[in-house]
């Protein structure tokens, strides 16, 4: 080995790749039940297929990516009857990480959030879908990462990589502005609770978010007639080279 040359730490890259991956899930830019493919994903990052492959394999094993006979590999799905217990389950869960963080709540942690829920709000002015998306979801992780527990934002993030894809749905049903504009006022309840160091009224707060959001798209959105085997996105459309989110603008969609 020639030692005048320090060898690339791939890790580095790996671990980008899978991140990237992670916030594609987590902000629905994969639909349920979508065929994923390493060459297209590695071409849309900017990548080898290795890093891809390995981030992927990490993915089937948490559960957000299914490894199927023929060896295609697909965006888990969830079923109407999982729809619903998923959102129970994250209710409490994520309740009670609201609650955990309002007892750790300081000023500046509450400034903080005000500020995220207002890019997030400009998103929706906007009429953004991505930045809606990505705008939700950071706030609710500013919120979980407050917490203080490790293992219980392991558990959220494990629930997120299951549920998120099924926002994808959001950017194509109609009135979906009016969805995340009570989001947007949701979350004000949530950090008036915190600075009000009101822990019940908190995860309260954070609850009715998720709840309320569920019930609105169980309300505009039929099950029965979507097909969740099948993807209707360009494969790797919104994955970007870097490893970072796409914050391409990215208008909602009025059709239903």
């Amino acid at each position: 080995m020639d030692e005048r040359v320090r060898q690339i730490d791939v890790s580095t890259v790996q671990e980008r790749v899978y991140q990237e991956l992670r916030n594609a899930l987590y902000q629905g830019r994969f639909m349920p039940g979508e065929a994923l493919t390493i060459r297209s994903l590695a071409v849309s990052l900017g990548t080898s297929p290795m890093p891809v492959r390995e981030a992927v394999q990490r993915l089937v094993t948490e559960n957000a990516l299914v490894q199927m006979p023929n060896r295609t590999t697909r965006v888990a799905a969830l079923s109407p009857s999982d729809f619903d217990e998923w959102t129970r389950i994250r209710a409490e869960i994520e309740g009670y990480a609201a609650q955990r963080a309002t007892l750790r709540s300081t000023p500046e942690l509450c400034k903080k959030l005000r500020e995220v829920n207002d890019v997030f709000r400009k998103a929706v002015a906007n009429e953004d879908s991505g930045g809606m998306l990505e705008g939700n979801q950071h706030f609710h992780f500013a919120v979980y990462q407050a917490a203080g527990s490790e293992e219980l934002l392991k558990i959220i993030e494990s629930m997120w990589l299951r549920f998120g894809p099924i926002l994808a749905f959001v950017r194509n049903l109609p009135d979906s502005k009016v969805m995340f504009e009570r989001g947007i006022d949701v979350h004000e309840r949530v950090v008036d609770a915190m600075e009000r160091r009101d822990p019940v009224a908190a995860r309260f707060a954070l609850a009715l978010d998720i709840r309320a959001a569920a019930a609105w798209f169980r309300h505009h959105y039929h099950f029965e007639s979507q097909n969740w085997g099948t993807g209707t996105k360009p494969l790797g459309a919104e994955v970007r080279a870097g490893g970072g989110p796409d914050t391409r603008g990215r208008k909602a969609q009025n059709k239903a």
